[in-house]
C-alpha cells in the first residue's frame, strides 16, 4: 500500500513516539511494579491493590495505555507493508536492530495477550478468588510459561532499548549519526537493566531466595 513519503515520515515518527512514551514508560513501571515480588507476597499484593484504587483506572488502562499500544502495532504492520519500508534499515545503526525489532513486535503482540488474559482478566481475578502473587506464582511454576515470560521480559526490554536508536535516527529526532550511536549505546543500556528488573522480579515469584527484601517472619514467643 503505497502512502506519500510525507505522509510516511509522519506515520513513522508517531509509530515511534508512542512506542517510547506511553507504550515504554508502562513497561518500565510494569517491570518495577512486578519487582515489589522481591519483598514478598504482602508488599505485592498491597502494591497491587494501590494500583486497583486509583479513580478512572479502566479509563487511564483503555486510554493511556491499550489504545496506543494498538495504534502503534496497527501503525507498524501497515508501515511494513509501503515500499518505503525497505528503507527503515537507515533508521538504525545496523540492519540487524530493525530485524530483531520486528521480530519481537510480533513476539510481544501474542505474549502481551496472553499475559492479559492470564492475569489482568483471569476468571480468577474477575471473581476476587485469589491474590496476584499467590496466581502468578501458580503459573510460573509451569517450565514452559516460566520460559514463555522470559522471553516476553527479554523481548520488550530489547523493544524499548533498541527503539533509542530508532528515536534519535531519521524516523525521529533526525539527530545524526554520532547522536544515533550514543541513543543506541543507552538503549543497550536499559535492555539490560528492564532484563535484569524482570528476570528477577519472575524469579521472585517462584524462588524465596529471590525475595531478599522479604521480612522475616515472626518468631513465636
Amino acid at each position: 500500500m503505497p502512502l506519500p513519503d510525507r505522509s510516511y515520515t509522519r506515520l513513522k515518527r508517531l509509530q515511534i513516539w508512542t512506542g517510547i512514551l506511553p507504550v515504554g514508560l508502562f513497561l518500565v513501571s510494569h517491570l518495577v511494579t512486578n519487582a515489589r515480588a522481591i519483598a514478598g507476597a504482602e508488599v505485592f499484593d498491597r502494591a497491587a491493590a494501590q494500583i486497583g484504587r486509583i479513580p478512572f483506572l479502566v479509563a487511564i488502562e483503555v486510554g493511556a495505555i491499550a489504545l496506543p499500544m494498538l495504534l502503534h502495532v496497527a501503525l507498524g504492520i501497515m508501515l511494513a507493508m509501503t515500499p518505503q519500508a525497505a528503507s527503515d534499515a537507515g533508521g538504525y545503526p545496523r540492519p540487524w536492530m530493525l530485524l530483531t525489532q520486528r521480530a519481537t513486535g510480533f513476539f510481544l503482540v501474542v505474549y502481551v495477550v496472553f499475559h492479559v488474559s492470564a492475569t489482568r482478566l483471569s476468571i480468577a481475578r474477575l471473581r476476587g478468588a485469589q491474590d496476584l502473587f499467590d496466581l502468578t506464582a501458580r503459573q510460573l511454576e509451569h517450565p514452559a510459561v516460566f520460559a514463555f515470560h522470559a522471553a516476553g521480559v527479554l523481548a520488550a526490554a530489547f523493544h524499548f532499548g533498541n527503539a533509542f536508536a530508532a528515536l534519535a535516527g531519521p524516523w525521529g529526532l533526525n539527530a545524526g549519526p554520532r547522536a544515533q550511536a550514543i541513543a543506541a549505546r543507552y538503549g543497550f543500556a536499559a535492555f539490560i537493566v528492564l532484563s535484569l528488573i524482570g528476570l528477577h522480579a519472575l524469579l521472585a515469584f517462584v524462588h524465596p531466595a529471590f525475595r531478599w527484601l522479604e521480612p522475616a517472619p515472626a518468631l513465636s514467643p
